[in-house]
């Protein structure tokens, strides 16, 4: 019995260090407010297992300069942005249209595993949705700038505006930004305009 007791705890523990490595073998991290959320090190020696600590300072460096964020300034130069738009469409088919024109998953996306449990606790998801009311949505998405791919946190939320509906987008950069937030606000707006048409 005693035996036992010590044995399950390290296969456990094992289990756990197995499966943050493998969900962690990507070169590809998630930074917020330029810390890497998605970087392991080794918890004996300290030492990095899947990223390069350099590459993940030199980031942490350019994402935390300084910014200045008013209620006048509707596009920030740290990647972010918010606009609102205003449609004739109802509020459920501007859903619809905006699902299909995004990356906006739904609970019904996901299958039932473990896997797919962890993805819907990735902070940039989000699904919330109250038929003909309003939905509040959070995802991936990715943006063409000069030529360039560019992966933003995606947020809207999409209110009944009497007989139309009423849309209040925000972004922010996945990581440093690499564009300027009057570019991708641009971008992203023109997107919505079309998918509300």
């Amino acid at each position: 019995m005693m035996k036992y007791s010590w044995t399950w705890p390290r296969m456990v523990g094992a289990g756990m260090v197995a499966l943050a490595m493998a969900g962690c073998s990507t070169s590809e991290h998630i930074y917020v407010e330029g810390r890497c959320i998605t970087c392991v090190n080794n918890p004996v020696t300290g030492k990095p297992i899947n990223h390069d600590p350099a590459d993940q300072q030199t980031r942490q460096g350019v994402s935390q300069g300084d910014s200045t964020e008013t209620t006048e300034t509707v596009a920030v130069s740290d990647g972010r942005g918010e606009f609102i738009i205003e449609s004739p469409v109802d509020v459920d088919t501007a859903y619809a249209r905006i699902r299909s024109a995004f990356s906006f998953r739904s609970p019904a996306d996901f299958g039932g595993g473990i896997h797919d449990q962890m993805r819907m606790e990735d902070v940039a998801y989000h699904h919330e949705a109250n038929p003909g009311s309003f939905y509040r949505l959070s995802d991936y998405e990715g943006a063409v700038i000069d030529g360039h791919d560019h992966r933003v946190v995606l947020k809207a939320q999409i209110e009944r505006n009497r007989e139309g509906s009423r849309v209040r987008v925000s972004f922010s950069s996945v990581g440093p930004a690499g564009y300027e937030s009057d570019d991708m606000q641009q971008a992203l707006k023109q997107r919505f305009e079309t998918a509300l048409q």
